[in-house]
């Protein structure tokens, strides 16, 4: 009886760790970012339930969530010894699933994602098979170079989106300047996550714009980013004078501007606001 419970509840901590390593939380708002971009922005039927028949976008949308599962899986692996400084309990944690079990784990849902995406449209079955290759290759090489790093983790992220705009071959102005306000975003993300994670980089000789140029200057790039997104934002705006769009856009732009002078003074909450940020992009897209 002792034992049973022992493997059962032993399972069940290593199904927990799994989950954290494929960082189910941001893959659920990748999900449901797509799912909204898919019933709102690129739905051209009258009926929404209509639009929920399109098997193909369940597909791609599932595609994508396996395929990110996997590059979170392979980041995990290449940046061990940094996360082990950097977030030790999590990493400790998310130990519990060996190193080989992660690599078998990792190629099993790259095929499935890559199966699921041939068998939704030739076209998407490359896409992922370029994107997948992206992500293995950011963790493997890229993440390792100044700036290239912070580049192109924000690029990746942003590009999970535009799996649905090749298929509906839509990728419009809006879609593109509301895609680079987005970028930005996460541009300031990965810049504040390099400060706060400037020890373990330092220690295992990680590259990162803290490292080399300094807090002072990450801070200062971080401010420069976010005025030039709410002048990208005041452009969208311009094009795109939706009501309820300009209240979504406003309230981006007030979290915005409180970013920039909470860089300078605390940068406990910044991690929280730009969530928030992320979301009210999320909520945006309804009225692209």
């Amino acid at each position: 009886m002792g034992t049973n419970f022992q493997k059962r509840n032993s399972f069940n901590l290593k199904f927990i760790a799994l989950l954290s390593t494929v960082r189910w939380k941001n893959i659920l708002v990748t999900v449901l970012a797509q799912y909204v971009s898919f019933l709102f922005a690129f739905n051209t039927k009258d009926a929404l339930w209509n639009s929920l028949n399109e098997i193909n976008v369940h597909l791609i949308i599932a595609a994508t969530a396996f395929i990110l599962a996997g590059g979170y899986i392979i980041n995990n692996f290449y940046d061990l010894e940094k996360d082990l400084i950097n977030r030790p309990h999590r990493t400790r944690f998310q130990n519990l699933i060996s190193d080989a079990f992660k690599l078998k784990f990792y190629f099993l849902l790259n095929i499935i994602g890559l199966l699921i995406a041939f068998i939704a449209s030739w076209r998407i079955f490359i896409f992922f098979l370029i994107y997948g290759f992206l992500l293995w290759f950011y963790s493997h090489k890229l993440s390792k170079i100044v700036f290239v790093r912070e580049l192109t983790a924000c690029f990746l992220t942003v590009l999970a989106f535009f799996s649905l705009a090749l298929y509906y071959k839509m990728i419009t102005m809006s879609f593109i300047m509301y895609g680079a306000s987005l970028f930005f975003i996460l541009f300031a993300r990965e810049l504040y996550k390099d400060i706060i994670w400037l020890k373990g980089d330092v220690i295992n000789g990680y590259e990162s714009l803290a490292s080399t140029r300094g807090v002072h200057f990450s801070k200062l790039l971080f401010q420069i980013i976010l005025i030039s997104s709410i002048i990208i934002d005041m452009f969208f705006n311009l094009y795109m004078p939706k009501t309820e769009l300009l209240i979504i856009m406003a309230i981006i732009g007030i979290l915005k501007i409180g970013l920039i002078f909470l860089i300078r003074m605390n940068i406990k909450p910044i991690h929280r606001i730009t969530q928030l940020l992320i979301l009210f992009y999320i909520i945006g897209i309804i009225w692209l």
